[in-house]
């Protein structure tokens, strides 16, 4: 194949790949409102999924709540209340089934185990005064913390050694970051309502996206679906924005409200392989599940 033929083939994947972003959408599976024994849920921040978990931070309760999650159904939920943990507002899950917590009072990551017993704190090795505001995990469990203190995003390794430190852009404000399969970091700049993104092993970031402050309000998180799209969660704006791992505009999802499938200054969101996503709708007090189709 000669390379003219290859870019041909290349733009063609890329084009493929945009549409079938642009027709995605975002079908109600349902929502949640209280645990197991009825207690309702109050303006919850955070969701963290696997294949067979789902837990909650229900941050107006101060609590967690851990569902079991097959074949698509969600059941159970049951509460963990820890002293440790009294303001949780982001939640991840590891390779092991382990949970990674934000809290928002105390300022730092606590690690639970897969029962959610308490199991030590995520404090970057070898560097002092890290608030952190957000962090993702990748596959290899290395965890990537926003660190508002030191205008950074930091990678650690599993045992909380400090691998790579890549400043902030000046004048972003970073909110959150993710990180796709081929190691590419990712991180939404509220300031400039852009995305900015660094190769694996890169120490500096590089403008991926035009502004979309016209298309969105607050960015506070975003994730990648590992099908080539950025998920960003508008806050203020209660939806979701689409971008494709190039920084091209796809569009926008969801919008605000109260009835089933709408949304009210939503947080956090998570996604599965099976082609799920849990959503924290912290307005509405619940959390919501949807089927990604194409």
């Amino acid at each position: 194949m000669s390379t003219s033929t290859k870019i041909l083939v290349s733009l063609a994947s890329l084009v493929f790949a945009a549409s079938a972003r642009a027709d995605l959408a975002l079908v109600p599976r349902g929502p949640l409102y209280a645990d197991a024994k009825g207690v309702a849920l109050k303006a919850p921040e955070g969701v963290g999924c696997s294949s067979t978990a789902l837990v909650v931070a229900d941050t107006g309760n101060g609590r967690l709540v851990a569902f079991d999650w097959k074949d698509g159904a969600v059941s159970g939920g049951s509460e963990l209340k820890l002293q440790q943990v009294a303001y949780p507002v982001r939640v991840q899950l590891d390779s092991k089934g382990n949970m990674l917590v934000l809290d928002r009072k105390a300022k730092r990551i606590a690690r639970l185990d897969s029962k959610g017993s308490f199991q030590g704190w995520v404090d970057p090795k070898g560097v002092t005064g890290v608030v952190p505001v957000a962090f993702k995990l990748d596959s290899s469990d290395n965890v990537y913390l926003v660190d508002v203190a030191g205008s950074s995003v930091l990678q650690l390794d599993p045992s909380g050694t400090v691998t790579r430190k890549v400043e902030v852009p000046k004048g972003a404000i970073i909110t959150d970051v993710t990180v796709d399969a081929a190691g590419t970091l990712y991180a939404v700049d509220a300031a400039g309502g852009l995305v900015w993104s660094v190769e694996k092993g890169g120490t500096a970031f590089k403008q991926l996206s035009k502004s979309l402050k016209e298309m969105m309000s607050f960015p506070g998180y975003i994730t990648t679906d590992g099908k080539g799209a950025l998920f960003i969660v508008d806050q203020n704006g209660s939806g979701l924005v689409l971008l494709g791992i190039d920084g091209s505009y796809l569009g926008r999802r969801l919008a605000i409200g109260w009835a089933e499938g709408t949304v009210y200054y939503p947080s956090q969101i998570c996604l599965t392989d099976a082609g799920e996503m849990v959503l924290a709708d912290r307005g509405n007090n619940r959390v919501q599940m949807f089927s990604v189709t194409h």
